[in-house]
């Protein structure tokens, strides 16, 4: 079950792409107006850009007054946001759900004061041999079980 460094670097490559895809969506979805900004989230040091519309369960912001310039505005931020995730100024960081039926997808990046983070892949080696190490422990595993499901 060990990973080689290749095969790792295999991973870490599909998962930015899977992340980079998910920002281009987003961006799309921002550009057709499907997606708006629904508010931000203040961080030690910088801010995130929560987004979502009726696919997330919330309604498009606009202005309380119904005005056009308002709402103009609004669409405006959403496509400089759309352009930033294009460009990859910024990226997804991740979801805010609020309930059962909604959630939020938030963006942030360098620009925002929020230091960009590349695929993470948790360290498969050192979780195997912890896993191999504490299991026994504090549990009755038959030996030859234990290697016949470990390959060895």
């Amino acid at each position: 079950m060990i990973l080689k460094k290749n095969q790792i670097e295999k991973e870490k490559q599909a998962i930015s792409t899977i992340q980079r895809n998910i920002d281009i969506i987003t961006a799309t979805l921002l550009a057709t107006g499907q997606f708006t900004i629904i508010g931000i989230f203040v961080t030690p040091g910088g801010f995130r850009i929560s987004v979502g519309g009726p696919l997330t369960g919330t309604s498009r912001l606009e202005g309380k007054s119904g005005s056009r310039a308002v709402n103009l505005i609004i669409d405006v931020f959403d496509i400089l946001t759309a352009v930033l995730l294009i460009t990859d100024q910024i990226n997804v960081t991740g979801t805010f759900i609020s309930s059962p039926e909604r959630f939020t997808v938030n963006v942030s990046g360098p620009i925002f004061g929020v230091p960009k983070t590349g695929p993470a892949l948790p360290d498969v080696n050192k979780i195997f041999t912890d896993f191999r190490k504490i299991v026994p422990k504090h549990f009755n595993v038959n030996p030859e079980l234990l290697r016949k499901l470990t390959k060895e």
